[in-house]
């Protein structure tokens, strides 16, 4: 009987993964994909248009980082994903096997240099590292990707 029942057990955990793994979107897919082949990866939250300096700041900064080092980085939109609670205008930075990120309105290029470098284990110079941004110690990605 004992059997019986841990093989139902068994059977029904098995099936609750299955479930969650069919509901994902074809980019939360692809993130964990990612994630799981320990590839960098940006989450943006949303970002309403705003006609201000600090937005055309924070666009410009963001979008020169992300273009300079696309080979690097596997970007995503907040709005790609069905399970992310990002405030507009956050950058989540996560990879496997590295700390998490997040950058709340930042435009200071050196907050998205220093991740890049501790994310490519490169030499973080001092003039980078003061403006080394917050840890996060929930996983995000991991939320995503039910792991």
């Amino acid at each position: 009987m004992k059997k019986i029942l841990l093989g139902c057990f068994a059977f029904s955990i098995m099936g609750c993964a299955w479930v969650a793994t069919a509901e994902q979107t074809s980019s939360e897919k692809q993130l964990c994909d990612d994630y799981n082949n320990d590839k960098a990866i940006i989450i943006i939250g949303n970002t309403p248009f705003e006609d201000s300096e600090w937005y055309a700041d924070w666009s410009s900064i963001l979008n020169s980082f992300v273009i300079a080092n696309n080979e690097f980085l596997h970007v995503y939109r907040a709005s790609q994903l069905r399970h992310t609670d990002l405030k507009n205008y956050s950058v989540l930075f996560s990879k496997k096997s590295k700390q998490n990120y997040l950058l709340e309105e930042v435009i200071e290029p050196q907050s998205y240099e220093y991740v890049l470098l501790e994310y490519t284990q490169a030499n973080i110079p001092k003039h980078i590292n003061a403006f080394k941004p917050e840890q996060i110690n929930t996983n995000l990605v991991s939320k995503i990707c039910n792991l």
